[in-house]
């Protein structure tokens, strides 16, 4: 193990237990509660342990697991508290990024490697239906196959399929995301607009960030280039085509 993972494991350990120290200040109603924190307790307790003996893996393994409760006691709303450090933050921040994903291309994964600075990148592929509504056209690729591509991705944590209705903002809602991520292209809504919307459902600490710069640095980075790069050579390959057709038929010719 490297001295850069080491290290962060070291700081994994320093705010779970600075975590704790605030949690421990606090009074519980629910015994469940004081229990839970106490086995976090315990189990970042066997973290340092293991750390101060250089066994690292069991150190990660027993450190995860206090975070693990702290986290499940937070979504159940049973405590309430913030992780301090920018990189344990990021570890729990959800970072939605959405789009049609039609043929993939260097552009695509350069927005998603972007994401993934922010965090945990969720990515909701839109339905055939929902394209075709939007863009006035079909898909090339249906959403099944698109989905799996997005999937393989390495930056990608989850993808999905989106809303096969027209409430582009329910997979939204349900994911309930921390930051929400718009490319150079998806001009359709401003940051303003989008951040209005979200309010409406109740999601009012939703941090919108669109991403300006645009990638160029491979001849194709969108998938119209692409399109238009095929057909273009659509008319060579129909050449290439007769010409082996009429050296094959030459050549049967001369053999009999």
């Amino acid at each position: 193990m490297s001295n850069k993972e080491v290290d962060r494991i070291r700081k994994y350990i320093e705010n779970v237990n600075l975590v704790l120290n605030k949690l421990k200040k606090e009074r519980y109603e629910d015994e469940r509660v004081e229990k839970l924190i106490k086995l976090s307790e315990s189990y970042c307790s066997d973290a340092k342990f293991y750390f101060e003996k250089g066994d690292y893996i069991t150190s990660l393994t027993c450190i995860a697991y206090a975070e693990g409760l702290l986290d499940c006691l937070k979504f159940l709303n049973m405590i309430n508290f913030e992780w301090e450090n920018e990189e344990m933050k990021k570890l729990h921040n959800k970072v939605l990024v959405a789009g049609t994903f039609d043929i993939i291309h260097p552009g695509h994964i350069w927005l998603i490697k972007k994401a993934k600075e922010y965090g945990r990148v969720i990515v909701i592929v839109a339905t055939d239906s929902n394209v075709k509504r939007l863009k006035g056209r079909n898909p090339i690729l249906p959403s099944s196959q698109r989905l799996e591509v997005v999937k393989s991705i390495k930056y990608v944590d989850e993808a999905i399929l989106g809303s096969d209705d027209e409430d582009i903002l329910k997979k939204v809602e349900e994911i309930k995301p921390n930051i929400i991520i718009l490319g150079p292209d998806q001009r359709f809504i401003s940051e303003e607009e989008l951040r209005n919307k979200l309010k409406e459902r109740g999601l009012n600490n939703v941090e919108v960030i669109r991403i300006n710069e645009e990638y160029r640095e491979s001849p194709f980075y969108k998938t119209s280039q692409i399109v238009n790069e095929i057909l273009k050579r659509r008319g060579e390959l129909e050449e290439n085509k007769n010409a082996q057709n009429k050296q094959l038929n030459s050549s049967q010719y001369n053999y009999n």
